[in-house]
């Protein structure tokens, strides 16, 4: 039997890790510069959502199962970033439960 070589990183492989590593850094290091008692655990850094707070059912059903909103990707139950939804795409919203939008010209 043949031995599989191990992928090597690429620097773009790096780039990204390093950039993740740095983000859940800068908001764990934002969250300890507050007060304990103010201290939430979840929040948003650079417009990118994160929740450090210990997971629960309740999260991960909003995160992967919400029906109470028509978004597809929505903030993370753990972790920093973004989910997908899949309830909207197993069951689209009709047309008269979609929200409206304003129309610009």
């Amino acid at each position: 039997m043949a031995k599989r070589k191990k992928k090597q990183p690429t620097p773009g492989d790096v780039m990204m890790i390093i950039g993740i590593v740095t983000l859940m850094g800068l908001a764990i290091r934002e969250q300890w510069q507050m007060p304990p008692e103010e201290r939430t655990w979840h929040g948003t850094l650079y417009g990118i959502p994160y929740d450090f707070r210990r997971p629960t059912i309740e999260r991960f059903r909003e995160a992967f199962w919400n029906k109470d909103t028509a978004r597809v990707l929505v903030p993370q139950a753990f972790g920093m970033g973004w989910s997908i939804n899949f309830y909207p795409l197993i069951n689209p919203p009709t047309a008269e439960h979609l929200p409206e939008t304003p129309v610009t010209k």
